[in-house]
């Protein structure tokens, strides 16, 4: 596997020139995301399957599953399926509820009615450009539609200190260092045997493909589950949705308030039960 990643690393340059307006991707990596969430007074965790595409000269982090969510909505056929699928677990749950008139009277969901119907997972997508030393974020506010922003973030803001430890993931010996990035302390494990600086969300900047990372107390964690010879093109998010300019901080600001009140996202302001846990990113407090 070791001698077949460097031999996608050379052959890379060459497809990327013939790609057009984004690279041809030759490493796949994927992994595990780990999150906190808060619903009433428990912290709980969720976790989705995220893919890392890697060319020489661009990166494309996003989830699998809002991917293959969002591929299969951007067409009106595929919105119209999964509408029937939401309501055929409805009725073969029993979910619904209705008169002698045919008149619905309410609605209760079966808990694992909805588990094998096509849903998002989380919204975030980072492309990565190092010749520029810039990243291109892209993340939503979740709701009945989603709202997305785009921002830039430079390469720099992420300095790393060597460490002396070792482990192995996906059976590679992995070194470690770590770093203070945007409000967190993060230790990274990385792979020297394939020598590209990248790794998940917006890690990046070591002497190999980051496999594990994990923020001080394991709120946040990302564990590499798969690691591929690919030729795949990077592309555009499905859709090609709108997304409004803003800076990183600001979009954070506006995401905390949702992630306080996710009522909002419905159009509804009033009280409820706060559902908030500290963001990835806590630098835009200051």
């Amino acid at each position: 596997m070791k001698k077949l990643f460097i031999i996608a690393l050379c052959t890379a340059a060459a497809i990327a020139a013939v790609a057009g307006d984004h690279s041809t991707a030759t490493i796949r990596a994927e992994y595990k995301y780990e999150y906190p969430i808060t619903q009433s007074d428990s912290l709980r965790y969720r976790n989705d399957v995220m893919a890392l595409q890697i060319a020489p000269d661009e990166s494309r982090y996003f989830s699998i599953k809002t991917e293959f969510f969002d591929s299969l909505t951007s067409t009106p056929g595929g919105r119209q399926m999964i509408q029937q699928l939401r309501m055929d677990a409805l009725n073969n749950s029993g979910g619904i509820k209705r008169d002698a008139n045919g008149n619905i009277t309410s609605i209760n969901v079966k808990a694992g009615a909805f588990d094998n119907i096509p849903r998002r997972g989380v919204s975030v997508n980072v492309y990565k450009h190092p010749l520029t030393g810039t990243m291109t974020v892209f993340d939503a506010i979740d709701g009945p539609e989603n709202i997305y922003y785009t921002y830039e973030v430079p390469m720099d803001d992420l300095v790393w200190e060597p460490g002396d430890s070792t482990a192995v993931f996906l059976d590679y010996e992995c070194q470690n260092a770590t770093a203070n990035y945007h409000g967190r302390r993060w230790t990274a494990w990385f792979a020297i045997d394939i020598p590209v600086s990248e790794g998940p969300w917006q890690l990046h900047g070591l002497p190999g493909l980051i496999l594990m990372a994990e923020s001080d107390g394991g709120e946040y964690r990302f564990t590499a589950t798969g690691l591929y010879e690919c030729n795949e093109p990077i592309k555009d998010m499905p859709g090609d949705p709108d997304a409004d300019k803003t800076t990183r901080k600001e979009f954070l600001k506006i995401k905390e308030d949702f992630t306080k009140h996710p009522s909002k996202a419905y159009g509804i302001i009033g009280s409820e039960p706060p559902m908030f846990h500290d963001l990835i990113e806590t630098d835009y407090k200051n």
